[in-house]
């Protein structure tokens, strides 16, 4: 058997200065599925201690589209534990999402 380099979405890199993870490609991946791979980069997408409250009528948006958005971004947060504020934020909407 040879050394594990990639699992369920994780690349693992394994070297004599330790075992370095990332989800790069998945990143990658789930960017191209949902149209968002054309974006600018930022260094922070939600300001800490943010409140977001629904302000003015808004539309639904696809319950399913929203839901899979948040599972890969949950996912994600495996190897990212920098996005974990805005995901737990943005997920406060799944019931009703505008």
């Amino acid at each position: 058997m040879r050394l594990m380099s990639y699992f369920l979405g994780i690349e693992v890199q394994q070297s004599n200065d330790g075992i370095f993870v990332s989800q790069r490609k998945y990143t990658i991946d789930i960017l191209k599925i949902f149209k968002m791979d054309a974006f600018s980069l930022i260094q922070t997408p939600i300001v800490e201690r943010m409140v977001m409250k629904r302000v003015g009528s808004g539309e639904f948006v696809d319950q399913t589209y929203f839901r899979s958005i948040m599972g890969s971004l949950c996912y994600l947060t495996s190897t990212r534990p920098d996005i974990i504020y805005g995901v737990r934020l943005i997920s406060c909407f799944m019931e009703k999402p505008y």
